[in-house]
């Protein structure tokens, strides 16, 4: 909620309405950085740090050659939800302007979840291809990132091909997946040429008025 700002008695000073009372300040820009600044929300670290906890057994059971089980399901659900939330949450803050931190921050969670996804996919298809029928053509960690990536991306080649309806399944869930990923991905990307054009704009008028001066 922002204050209601009513001017004062005194010329020089102005009286913000919070909440919990009234505020003086003598200078309205240092009030109005103040309330622009991005306040420290550790929420958007949550939900890379949760795919980030549950990605390591998933290598492990990976590495240990065994057939995925009811756990590997429940860690792949528990990490997916995650990152959903975490592009969800991150798409919806970017669209009514209501994130907590700057453009940088954002960009850098971004990055991480994007390539938390690539990975928590790559290693459930090197688990699903240990069950007879399900996968062809995917035999290696690099074929997984491979398969995974032309996935994320919407194309195809055909030389990878989900056959079994586990493996199908996966992927399916994945194209739907991808839809929310390339979303954020593209908002934020929008936002940050936005926000660098301003900067410059701002940058070449703060020269020109220095200059006329």
């Amino acid at each position: 909620m922002l204050p209601e700002v009513v001017p004062a008695m005194r010329p020089s000073f102005r009286v913000c309405r919070f909440p919990l009372g009234y505020v003086e300040a003598t200078d309205l820009k240092i009030l109005g950085a103040a309330l622009n600044e991005p306040r420290l929300h550790l929420g958007v670290y949550v939900p890379p740090a949760i795919a980030a906890v549950t990605l390591l057994p998933l290598v492990y059971f990976w590495a240990s050659g065994a057939v995925p089980s009811p756990a590997q399901i429940g860690l792949f659900i528990i990490a997916l939800a995650a990152l959903a939330f975490g592009f969800l949450d991150m798409l919806i803050r970017d669209v009514r302007h209501t994130f907590n931190h700057s453009i940088n921050v954002r960009m850098l969670v971004l990055v991480a979840m994007i390539a938390e996804t690539i990975l928590l996919f790559s290693f459930t298809y090197l688990a699903v291809i240990r069950i007879a029928g399900e996968m062809t053509g995917l035999q290696t960690f690099l074929d997984a990132v491979y398969f995974t990536m032309t996935t994320l991306l919407t194309i195809g080649f055909g030389d990878i091909a989900a056959e079994g309806q586990l493996a199908r399944g996966i992927v399916l869930t994945q194209m739907f997946f991808t839809i929310l990923v390339l979303s954020a991905s593209v908002r934020l990307l929008s936002t940050q040429v936005r926000v660098a054009t301003e900067k410059a704009r701002a940058h070449q008028a703060s020269v020109t008025g220095n200059e006329g001066v």
